[in-house]
């Protein structure tokens, strides 16, 4: 062989070298953006466990919530926890929400999350608590929420 042919050849193998490198690299980084999105997303059901674990540790928080899903009156000071508790609960939709226009929840947690938040706030939380709650969240967040309720009220 020539050395015209060695160049050749060695250009080939150069560039195979370089395809095997940059596939290499893609797997990589695919590997790396699942670990992220299931790291986050452990992140995201730990703090919501640490949210509902409020309701097994506490009893009268547990009272309240039964008081408050049978539509009982509350007292004033009942009436906060129960707001404080409804907003912890919000914070962890924005939260996921914030994640995942992040890259960093994956779009099958997000869409669950969304789905069973959306229900809960729909079945729980009149327009007039998220008008006193939406001015604490950022603002795509709050347009997210608003055609929630919009969407909800349209269907009836």
């Amino acid at each position: 062989m020539t050395l015209t042919e060695w160049a050749a050849v060695a250009e080939i193998l150069g560039m195979v070298t370089v395809v095997a490198s940059l596939l290499l690299v893609a797997r990589s980084i695919k590997q790396n953006t699942a670990a992220m999105h299931t790291s986050n997303d452990n992140f995201i059901y730990e703090r919501q466990d640490a949210i509902l674990a409020t309701l097994v540790t506490d009893a009268s928080m547990a009272e309240l919530q039964v008081k408050h899903q049978n539509k009982e009156q509350l007292s004033d000071v009942e009436h906060v926890r129960m707001w404080n508790q409804h907003f912890r609960d919000m914070l962890m939709w924005e939260l996921a929400f914030v994640r995942f226009r992040q890259g960093l929840f994956s779009r099958s947690s997000w869409c669950e999350w969304d789905k069973a938040y959306s229900i809960q706030f729909l079945d729980e939380f009149p327009p007039s608590w998220w008008a006193e709650a939406r001015p604490w969240v950022t603002n795509d967040f709050a347009e997210h929420v608003d055609a929630i309720y919009k969407a909800a009220s349209e269907t009836g």
